[in-house]
């Protein structure tokens, strides 16, 4: 395979996922053939009875491999926020590599992912780079009204943050519909 092919193949799965399908392709499972031998302890023209599968088998959960370069091309998709829409674990995949997290927070639409996913301002605060770029984002407000216990851990980690978000253009707004952002960031003068 060439370079070119082995990089768009994990994308290719990737948004295969979004949309839907299957992330890995499943092999065909062959089934056994028919013989016209008859079956020992069936009558012939009778069906074999038909055994259900154990408990474990049903219950398997498939383990996906997480690859940050996939993750770092979903974050990039200027539509990732219709695809986080239909699933809102994406936001987790992308947010569990701190670069991925970094562009997520950068994205013009994080109010309508945030919307997806209202855990999404503790997953972005959980990276330096991702907290910076949050607060830098001027739609960050309305990350930080769905979920604020993210930014409050953030400043607690860091008190440059809260200088940082004095400074974001909505400031005055985010501390008039909660007023505990402003305590933390009051206790941290």
């Amino acid at each position: 395979m060439t370079r070119m092919k082995a990089t768009l193949l994990p994308a290719a799965v990737a948004f295969g996922l979004c949309l839907g399908g299957s992330a890995v392709p499943c092999l065909a499972q062959q089934e056994p053939a028919a013989t016209d031998a008859p079956l020992r302890g069936v009558v012939r023209g009778e069906s074999a009875p038909v055994q259900a599968a154990p408990a474990t088998e049903q219950a398997k959960v498939r383990k996906y491999k997480k690859d940050m370069f996939i993750a770092y091309r979903m974050a990039k998709d200027p539509w990732i926020d219709r695809a986080c829409m239909a699933e809102p674990s994406l936001v987790a995949a992308i947010c569990a590599h701190p670069g991925p997290a970094r562009l997520l927070a950068k994205h013009r639409h994080i109010g309508e992912i945030a919307e997806a996913d209202h855990y999404l301002c503790r997953r972005l605060t959980r990276w330096r780079g991702a907290t910076k770029a949050l607060v830098r984002n001027k739609f960050a407000d309305k990350v930080i009204a769905r979920d604020p216990e993210g930014i409050y851990r953030a400043i607690d980690r860091d008190p440059l943050i809260a200088r940082m978000l004095t400074r974001h253009l909505m400031f005055n707004q985010m501390v008039v519909e909660n007023p505990d952002l402003g305590k933390v960031i009051a206790r941290h003068m």
